[in-house]
């Protein structure tokens, strides 16, 4: 059984930071939809605009002739999110971790750190037609 029109927030933009702001308003409208406290809407604005800045930098270096998609599955106790570029790819392996001693000064790779740190679930799926992460974030505690 899919899900009701009413649960799902769709969103394309263009490969612009100039765009970020409709992502903010998406979001919020996600977050006020399904009830979620203050703390846990920063946390999901934080992992949410990481991963719309690697999509745009990373995915589609940029060029603002590609898009890259959002998509908002809200229920009671969970939000899952999906963002899509139209890039080359990447293999999520080879990004270094920014915690390692080498790394500490690098100015890649916090971004997937921090989707990890702030929600529950961070998957990717890479090929030839872009790279899409799918973040899931329960919030079991703000509906008690």
């Amino acid at each position: 059984m899919g899900k009701k029109e009413q649960d799902v927030l769709k969103l394309s933009i263009q490969s612009s930071y100039a765009c970020m702001e409709r992502v903010a308003t998406l979001v919020e409208k996600a977050a006020v939809r399904i009830g979620i406290s203050e703390d846990n809407s920063v946390d999901l604005m934080i992992a949410i605009t990481e991963a719309v800045t690697n999509a745009i930098q990373h995915g589609n270096r940029e060029d603002e002739s590609k898009r890259v998609h959002i998509r908002v599955e809200t229920a009671p106790s969970e939000i899952t999110i999906w963002v899509e570029d139209e890039g080359k790819g990447f293999d999520v392996e080879a990004v270094q971790d920014p915690r390692n001693t080498g790394n500490l000064l690098r100015e890649s790779g916090r971004g997937i750190l921090m989707m990890q740190a702030f929600m529950d679930e961070v998957a990717f799926a890479s090929g030839e037609k872009g790279t899409s992460v799918r973040m899931v974030k329960r919030f079991a505690s703000d509906m008690e």
